[in-house]
């Protein structure tokens, strides 16, 4: 699996991440100077197998009022086509931010995403780097109907991305995720990778067979004063000791632990405690380990045998 961290992150931070090999996410309508600056770095030192993945960036326009010009992104996608690895598509939102969407609305933009994404795979370069995005709530259709479309070559979509999660609750995201996959898995594209948009839920992406994800968590944490162990999240922050999650109030088994998981990656406790840009690379060490180590397996069958029946 890859994780793509997320999030305008410091200058500094974005280059640590790149020279460490990590993958990253970046937003064409709000990070065109960090995007630039890691193109720069690549042309400049080489590549370090980091992943670069680019939002378009319609939602945050959208709540803006405003709109991506799609034919200036495609054309801005084609003058970086070497070192952009994956990008969105531009889709399209339904409704009002303070009044939101209709059923009608929602379908409209859902066939207008559709309709998108066809335009932009006529005129990008890598047509496979395009991701098509299925968004929480929309009608089923346009999922089976992405998953069954074949190109002039009668080849499947090699990668769609699942969207829409960003705000939503857990059980809502878990029901969205289990839909998708089980329609995935009874089409005609049963292979397809997917990527879930702003969702990094450990135990949810242990559970289905997701290729790629991205959120901003790992930066929200480290700003709240927390970093991510083997024990979920854990407040670090010497402001907040009083805190029964903080660190030095957990049992000593546990504080070793987390002490050893520093030490291991070059960050002594002092360090993260007052520094917010440590924790952050604490955080994108801790996803970016787990990514490269996690293969997922697909549940094993219940057996019915003589000897369970009741």
């Amino acid at each position: 699996m890859n994780i793509y961290l997320a999030g305008a992150s410091h200058q500094a931070t974005t280059k640590w991440i790149q020279d460490k090999g990590y993958d990253k996410l970046l937003s064409y309508a709000n990070d065109k100077s960090l995007i630039e600056k890691w193109i720069t770095n690549v042309k400049q030192n080489g590549d370090t197998g980091s992943k670069l993945f680019i939002d378009s960036g319609a939602f945050t326009m959208w709540t803006k009022g405003a709109e991506v010009n799609v034919d200036k992104y495609i054309q801005w996608l084609n003058e970086r086509v070497n070192y952009i690895y994956l990008f969105g598509q531009v889709d399209s939102i339904p409704g009002d931010i303070k009044t939101g969407a209709t059923r009608e609305q929602v379908e409209e933009a859902a066939q207008k995403t559709w309709e998108n994404y066809l335009y932009m795979r006529e005129r990008v370069i890598n047509k496979d780097g395009l991701l098509y995005t299925y968004h929480v709530g929309e009608p089923e259709k346009f999922l089976k109907q992405a998953l069954e479309w074949t190109d002039e070559n009668g080849e499947y979509i090699k990668y769609i991305a699942l969207g829409g999660m960003v705000g939503k609750n857990k059980p809502v995201k878990e029901n969205f995720l289990r839909n998708c996959f089980n329609i995935i898995k009874h089409s005609s594209n049963p292979n397809v990778k997917t990527h879930a948009f702003g969702m990094t839920s450990l135990d949810l992406l242990n559970k289905y067979p997701i290729t790629s994800a991205d959120s901003t968590g790992w930066l929200m944490t480290a700003m709240t004063g927390s970093i991510f162990t083997m024990y979920g999240t854990v407040c670090v922050s010497e402001q907040t000791t009083q805190n029964t999650d903080n660190f030095v109030n957990l049992p000593s088994r546990k504080q070793e632990t987390i002490l050893e998981q520093l030490q291991r990656i070059g960050y002594p406790y002092e360090t993260v405690r007052h520094d917010r840009y440590a924790r952050e690379e604490v955080n994108a060490t801790y996803l970016s380990e787990w990514a490269k180590n996690y293969t997922y397996e697909e549940p094993k069958a219940r057996t019915t045998t003589l000897f369970n029946i009741k």
